[in-house]
C-alpha cells in the first residue's frame, strides 16, 4: 500500500476519479426536474430553516457551483501532484496516510452524524446525502490539498 502512496500519480487518478463522478452527478442533477421532485424539504412548511434553506438550494440548481469548486480544486491539486517527477519519500508518505487517516476520520463522524439525522426524521434522505455527500467529498479534496502544499514546501 505504501508503494502505491509514493506515487503522486495514484493520487491524483483517485482524487480525479471521485471528483469527476461526483461533479457529473452533481451537473446532471442540477436543475433537472426529477431531482427536485426527489427533495422533500422545498415543498413542507417551513419548520426546519437550514433543510428547507439547503432543499431551495439544491431544487434552485446551484448544487452545480459546489460542482465547478470542488472540480476546480481538484484541478489544481491533479495539477501539482503531476508537476512532482519524483516519487514521495517515507516523511511525505507518513504525511499522506496521516492526511487520509484524518479524512477517514471526519467521514466516519459524518457518517455516524448522517445516521442520527435519518433516524430522527427519515423525511428528506435525497436532501440528507447530498449533504452528507459534499462534506464527505469536500473534506477528502481539501486534505489532500493541504498534503500537497505541505509536501511542496518541505
Amino acid at each position: 500500500m505504501k508503494g502505491l502512496l509514493k506515487n503522486p500519480a495514484v493520487n491524483a487518478v483517485c482524487l480525479s476519479l471521485f471528483s469527476a463522478f461526483y461533479g457529473l452527478i452533481f451537473i446532471i442533477t442540477s436543475g433537472h426536474i426529477e431531482f427536485k421532485s426527489l427533495l422533500y424539504y422545498s415543498r413542507t412548511a417551513r419548520i426546519y430553516p437550514f433543510w428547507t434553506a439547503w432543499s431551495s438550494f439544491l431544487a434552485s440548481g446551484h448544487h452545480v457551483y459546489i460542482a465547478f469548486t470542488l472540480i476546480a480544486i481538484t484541478m489544481l491539486v491533479v495539477f501539482m501532484l503531476l508537476m512532482r517527477r519524483r516519487p514521495y519519500d517515507e516523511y511525505h508518505t507518513a504525511n499522506l496516510i496521516q492526511c487520509l487517516v484524518v479524512a477517514a476520520i471526519l467521514t466516519l463522524i459524518a457518517i455516524a452524524v448522517f445516521y442520527l439525522m435519518i433516524l430522527s426524521d427519515p423525511n428528506g434522505i435525497v436532501e440528507k446525502f447530498t449533504l452528507f455527500i459534499v462534506i464527505n467529498w469536500t473534506t477528502v479534496v481539501l486534505s489532500d490539498l493541504v498534503f500537497v502544499f505541505v509536501c511542496r514546501w518541505r
